[in-house]
Formats: structure tokens, C-alpha cells, sequence
């Protein structure tokens, strides 16, 4: 039977001992020791869930989803949601008792119609349009869905990432929605963490991933990047200094195209190289990339290149966000990734929010149906030529007045420019923003924010995606270089 929570087929509840299948470990990866972190002779993900997701129980109802179809009399739940072919309507008509479900006749709706834009790029003879979602996929969307997401969005996620990300489709992986992309990175760190286990996060680290492994108790182990990204040698001389007898870490954050705060990207050579030492510690990849599309020319993701690495896949799990392509407030992202991992994270779906909005998944999924898989690459690329262009612009501002006072990584993807305050010898950019910089009438966010241990930075956080490129940023730029040499002189430097 299925996952009676979410509906998806789980493993088996294993013992921790039997869980991968009688192979051999010299290191468990939740294990105490000093060893390399040598790999099992047969790799399962399921080795690397948390002591809590291994035994996690759940109640009797949603699982029933999977073996109910057409023909069966069903006094359960949610069967449509799953059956792209089944008749909504019909089934109703003809019995099919779906106690728990509310009867749609009472659902005020007939249909949503959304106007859509003319497209970003201008070059295209692409009007304004109208698409509406009626019938059976509206039925569906105002129901009670299942945890990983609507079955016809869920396949055509699969659809893209095989072919965006060059992955076979078959049984090892999956997908599943959550409400954006940091609820299930949330659920995904409580997946594969027990309460006071070390992570791995690439420092300066996007803030949002900090509450939830605080909640955890997690030890926050910060890698430093480079202006290439994350640091391949940093990692491994914090693996390789770890000390014996202690806990090891088992999952690595990184968030590697158009990096918040950093704007670095991390290239195809550099993602080999990370690779390479988490095979060598059986470390896994959290792999959030909300600024995938961002970049003008799409860079090979980890998921793509881990199998260049590992003899097989399952050691990446890959956060996609639609907020910086669709829209913010639709909260509606996905994880992809090894079914033992992807089914983890919906049994906490299940328990938390049942499943992310269903009208949310049908407005994207109406969206997606319209434009096709090579429609959304275009939009994206389109929205990748809107953030290069008020970069270029954002950053040449930049230059006139703080080239000699600060520098930084000119950002491929993103929205960010992560400005380093050291050549004016500023080293606490949060003393400067909260005196200078706001006597002043100019605002950034200090880097100290973005670094766990709320370690001293010389770094200041500047985003280009909406301020006024016309007067604003002029402004803006002319007051915080104001305010950087008010600093030096206060502090005895100039």
C-alpha cells in the first residue's frame, strides 16, 4: 500500500539497521568516527533521514489514495487528484462516496480566467491573452490535494528537469511542491537533521535557511566562498580537521547561481570540485537555486553533474522557486530529488499544511500547459535580460562613486551586488549602516546578518531588482559613499 499520508508510495518503515539493504558501511553518515566518510558498496538515501523521519507514523486516510480508481466504491478521500484521464464529474454521478471531501457543488466557483501580459521580450509579436482553468482541472484545484502537488504539475516538473537538468526519467527521483521553496528546505533540513547535528552552509548564507536549523539545535558549520562561489578547499579543510569522536555532518547548503547575498556563481569546474569532497566525506547537496534562471546562459546545476562524480544519482536534492519568474506571492516551489528524501519531506507536508494551495498549483500549471516547457525557458530568459540590464546600469552608478572605496563580484544571475567595504578599511559594516549610512538617508543590509555566528563583516548587501534606476540609485550610491568616508574619518583612517 501507499504512503498513508501523502498518497506516494514510501519505503517500507526499515529498521535503521537494514536500511541499506544489507551493504556495508565503514562510516555511517550519522555516525560518530574519523573516517573519511568512506560510501556504501550500494547507495540508499534513506540512509541519510533523521532518526525522527525513519520512524515517523502516520494516521489512515491518505494513503488509501493510491490504490483507490475507477470501479471502486470509495468511502475515503481525495481518489480524483490522482487519475490525469478520470471523470471528475462522472464519478461523482455515479457513486463514488468520498467522505472527507467536500461536495464541490458547494464550491462558489466556476472558473478563474487570467489575463496575462504581453511578453518581456519586445522583440517577440507575442499580445496580451487570456487563459482560464474550468471543468475538471478547477474541481480538482479547490479539493484537498495531494502532499507532493497537483499529479499533472508534478509531471511536468519531471518533464523539465530532465530535460533542463540532462536527468533520465525513472524511478530513483522525483518531485514535490511545497509553499516556495523555503518551506521545503525548512521540512528538508528536519528530514535529514537530528535535533543538534552539524550542517554544512555556504558563508555569507541566505538568512531564511537559518531559522529552521535553529529550531533544530543545529550546529551551523560556515563555509566561506570565494568570488567563485563556494569554496572546494575551504570545505574540505574543515572536513578534513574534523575532530574524532564528534558527530560528522551529512548535509552541505549551497545556493550557487546568483548566490543572496554573495551574487556568486558557482561554474561547471568549481560544482565538480565540491562534488568530488562530498564523495569523499558522504555529504549531501542541498542545492537551492531560486536564481537559476536568472543567468543569461544557463550553468550545469548539481544535480545535472553529480552522477559525473558518484556512480549513481540521489546525493543532490534541488530546490526550484517560481517566485523570481511568476510571482512572490503565489508561494509555490519544488524539490526534486531521491524518493526516499522527496517522500520524507511530503509526510511532513502532510502533517504541517496537508498540501500547498491547490489554486496556487492550478494558476501555475494552467500557465505552464499554455506556454509549454519551451515557452517558460523563454519567459526566463526574458527575465534574465531585465535583471542584466538594470545591473549594468545599477552597477556602472556603483563604479563612479565607490570604485577606491569598496569592491565586489560583478553578479552573473541574481539581484544582488555584495559590496566589500575592506579597501576603505571598514571592517563592521553593521556599525556604518546603523550610524552613517542612516544619518545619511541611505539604507543596505549589513553582512553580519547573512553569517551565523553574527561574525564582524565588511561586506553590505545592495539590491538592484527594484530601486529607481533613474534618481534613487544616483542618490543612493552618492550618500553611502558619503557616508563610507564620514566612517574613515571617525575612525582615524583618513
Amino acid at each position: 500500500m501507499g504512503d498513508i499520508e501523502t498518497g506516494s508510495t514510501l519505503p517500507a518503515k526499515t529498521h535503521p539497521v537494514l536500511a541499506t539493504k544489507g551493504a556495508e558501511i565503514e562510516n555511517h553518515p550519522n555516525g560518530n568516527g574519523n573516517g573519511n566518510g568512506t560510501t556504501t558498496k550500494s547507495f540508499s538515501a534513506r540512509e541519510y533521514l533523521s532518526d525522527r523521519a525513519k520512524i515517523t507514523q502516520i494516521d489512515g486516510i491518505r494513503g488509501l489514495m493510491a490504490v483507490e480508481g475507477p470501479g471502486i466504491v470509495s468511502f475515503v478521500s481525495h481518489l480524483l487528484l490522482y487519475f490525469d484521464d478520470f471523470d471528475v464529474s462522472a464519478n461523482i454521478r455515479h457513486g463514488s462516496q468520498l467522505a472527507g471531501r467536500p461536495n464541490p457543488t458547494t464550491f462558489p466557483f466556476s472558473s478563474i480566467t487570467l489575463n496575462l501580459k504581453s511578453p518581456l521580450d519586445k522583440s517577440s509579436s507575442g499580445e496580451e491573452q487570456s487563459i482560464t482553468i474550468d471543468s475538471e482541472d478547477l474541481d480538482i484545484a479547490l479539493q484537498y490535494s495531494p502532499s507532493p502537488g497537483l499529479n499533472k504539475l508534478v509531471n511536468w516538473a519531471v518533464d523539465l528537469q530532465s530535460q533542463v537538468h540532462n536527468k533520465k526519467k525513472d524511478d530513483s527521483w522525483t518531485v514535490s511542491f511545497g509553499s516556495g521553496s523555503q518551506d521545503l528546505m525548512s521540512k528538508g533540513f528536519h528530514t535529514l537533521l537530528n535535533p543538534g547535528d552539524p550542517v554544512l552552509l555556504e558563508t555569507p548564507v541566505y538568512s531564511g535557511v537559518l531559522p529552521p536549523l535553529r529550531l533544530l539545535g543545529a550546529e551551523m558549520v560556515e563555509v566561506d566562498v570565494d568570488d567563485k562561489g563556494l569554496s572546494a578547499k575551504n570545505l574540505e579543510r574543515i572536513l578534513s580537521q574534523w575532530p574524532e569522536g564528534k558527530t560528522r555532518p551529512r548535509v552541505l547548503y549551497t545556493s550557487p547561481t546568483g548566490s543572496n547575498p554573495s551574487g556568486c556563481s558557482a561554474p561547471r569546474e568549481r560544482k565538480l570540485e565540491v562534488l568530488e569532497v562530498c564523495k569523499k566525506y558522504n555529504i549531501l547537496v542541498f542545492e537551492d537555486d531560486p536564481y537559476y534562471y536568472l543567468a543569461t546562459e544557463l550553468i550545469p546545476s548539481y544535480f545535472e553533474l553529480e552522477t559525473e562524480v558518484y556512480p549513481e544519482a540521489g546525493h543532490v536534492i534541488r530546490f526550484d522557486s517560481f517566485s523570481k519568474l511568476l510571482s512572490a506571492g503565489l508561494r509555490l516551489g519544488f524539490a526534486t530529488g531521491p524518493k526516499e528524501i522527496t517522500q520524507a519531506i511530503d509526510v511532513l507536508t502532510a502533517g504541517a499544511n496537508l498540501h500547498t494551495s491547490g489554486v496556487s498549483q492550478a494558476v501555475t500549471l494552467r500557465l505552464m500547459q499554455h506556454w509549454g516547457i519551451d515557452g517558460f525557458l523563454a519567459h526566463g530568459r526574458s527575465v534574465a535580460k531585465l535583471y542584466a540590464e538594470r545591473r549594468s546600469e545599477f552597477e556602472a552608478v556603483a563604479h563612479k562613486y565607490l570604485d577606491g572605496l569598496a569592491t565586489w563580484v560583478s553578479p552573473v544571475a541574481g539581484m544582488f551586488l555584495w559590496v566589500d567595504l575592506s579597501p576603505s578599511g571598514i571592517k563592521d559594516s553593521y556599525d556604518l549602516i546603523r550610524h552613517e549610512a542612516l544619518a545619511k538617508g541611505v539604507l543596505g543590509v549589513p553582512g553580519m546578518a547573512f553569517y551565523p555566528s553574527g561574525r564582524k563583516s565588511p561586506n553590505v548587501r545592495l539590491s538592484f531588482s527594484i530601486v529607481d534606476l533613474e534618481q534613487d540609485t544616483e542618490l543612493g550610491f552618492q550618500r553611502l559613499a558619503e557616508a563610507i568616508k564620514d566612517k574613515q574619518k571617525a575612525l582615524g583612517l583618513i
